[in-house]
């Protein structure tokens, strides 16, 4: 019986780099100096090196993958100077440390950046602590072709284990790396095979194979890229009043998130406080015309009769108009004598006393009122209105006209008044001449 056998294929990945580049990595992550001129790359060896390379103290490498010049040093990663260097940095450790070349490595590198994008009237914002916590993602790298040209592949892997998407590979600056070459990051052995086995999980997954038996090739290099994740606040202070702004994310891609004010809700990046002491969005805060406090802008209303804008303590609502008015600016209406706002007076009668409106006498509103007080059914002709705390209610006999002011809540009589339907004018009824027209 004939069996195949597969051979180890290379995941996919659409992170790749020239070998060139990758050599040049490999020096860099071993600390060696290399000279660029011409096109040529040079570095020395140490004495007890040169052996491997018949004694050379120098070796060039063609920057290009085709090397003109026979004296070059081949790029090629099973053999010669690729795999004494691969070699090397195995010794050095199960996995090489690295991290990205521009993400920031201080907290003052992201407080600096932060604290650009607020500004705080009268006060000041400030760092109320930050954390910076370096999390290791998996670079697996293995030797490829791409159209016929050798490549190195990448493939990356978080630190919980999942693979990485393109454009967090980019975002995090995961292909663009430098060596850290003194006390690294320290990551448990255990942690580090889980996180290689999850690698090669993947690997498996992203094959160019789509048969189950296939293998996946080693990686050239195994590489921990030490990614920085940062946590803290920051404090805006005026005066003696302090707020906190959490902030949490890759330190590479962290930024500044508007501060949402408490009170009003409102997210903004330029902050101020109110007399009271109470911070907030800077075009939430606004001056009361009447007091000249600085206050929060919902907590003031528009007078219905000044039009200026006032804190709401300074008002009353109109019991005709509902509208808030301020308090200097009620009179009494001439015919229910109501304290009304001055905005629905006209020639000193209120809007309801002047929008009468006929009713019956099943009038739901009436039937409450003479029921209450069972004087007033000798009345014919009846008319109506209402505000938010009265029925203002007129009734006529054959000689007289009645005026009666009824609590909407109580049914009690606020005010009786009597007039000749021959005059405009009111009487006001009182004593034991209100009790007998009511009773």
């Amino acid at each position: 019986m004939n069996t195949s056998i597969s051979e180890p294929v290379v995941p996919e990945s659409n992170h790749q780099e020239e070998s060139v580049d990758f050599l040049r990595w490999l020096l860099a992550q071993l600390e060696f100096n290399l000279e660029v001129r011409d096109g040529v790359g040079r570095f020395r060896l140490d004495e007890s090196d040169r052996d491997a390379f018949g004694g050379k103290s120098e070796l060039r490498i063609g920057l290009q993958n085709s090397p003109s010049d026979g004296q070059l040093e081949p790029i090629d990663f099973k053999t010669g100077l690729g795999d004494w260097l691969l070699t090397r940095l195995r010794a050095q450790g199960q996995a090489a440390h690295v991290r990205p070349r521009n993400q920031p490595t201080a907290v003052q590198d992201i407080s600096s950046r932060l604290f650009a994008a607020y500004r705080v009237e009268g006060g000041r914002v400030h760092l109320g602590g930050c954390q910076l916590v370096d999390f290791p993602f998996l670079r697996l790298s293995f030797a490829a072709q791409d159209h016929g040209s050798p490549c190195v592949r990448h493939l990356f892997v978080a630190h919980d284990g999942t693979s990485v998407s393109d454009n967090q590979v980019e975002e995090l600056g995961l292909l663009d790396v430098e060596p850290i070459t003194k006390s690294p990051p320290r990551i448990e052995e255990t942690s580090l095979n889980a996180l290689i086995a999850s690698g090669r999980r993947i690997a498996a997954k992203n094959s160019t194979s789509r048969d189950p038996s296939a293998s996946i090739i080693e990686p050239l290099s195994i590489t921990l890229i030490w990614v920085k994740h940062a946590s803290g606040q920051l404090h805006f202070t005026v005066g003696d009043t302090t707020v906190a702004l959490p902030f949490s994310g890759w330190a590479k891609l962290i930024e500044a998130q508007p501060f949402v004010a408490p009170q009003s809700g409102t997210s903004s990046y330029h902050l101020a406080a109110t007399d009271d002491g109470r911070i907030d969005a800077f075009e939430e805060i606004t001056t009361c015309e009447l007091s000249g406090r600085r206050v929060l802008r919902q907590e003031l209303v528009t007078c219905s009769v000044t039009g200026k804008r006032i804190l709401a303590e300074f008002t009353e609502p109109c019991p005709v108009s509902g509208e808030p008015t301020h308090t200097d600016e009620f009179s009494n209406c001439s015919i229910c004598q109501q304290r009304v706002s001055k905005s629905v007076l006209e020639n000193k009668t209120c809007a309801a006393c002047r929008q009468m409106v006929k009713i019956k006498k099943d009038d739901p509103r009436l039937i409450w009122i003479l029921g209450e007080h069972t004087g007033l059914e000798r009345w014919k002709r009846w008319q109506l209105s209402e505000t938010q705390s009265v029925y203002i209610a007129q009734a006529e006999s054959l000689m007289k006209r009645l005026l009666v002011v009824v609590d909407k809540e109580t049914l009690s009589v606020n005010y009786l008044a009597t007039a000749s339907r021959l005059t405009s004018r009111w009487t006001p009824v009182e004593g034991v001449a209100q009790s007998e027209l009511l009773n």
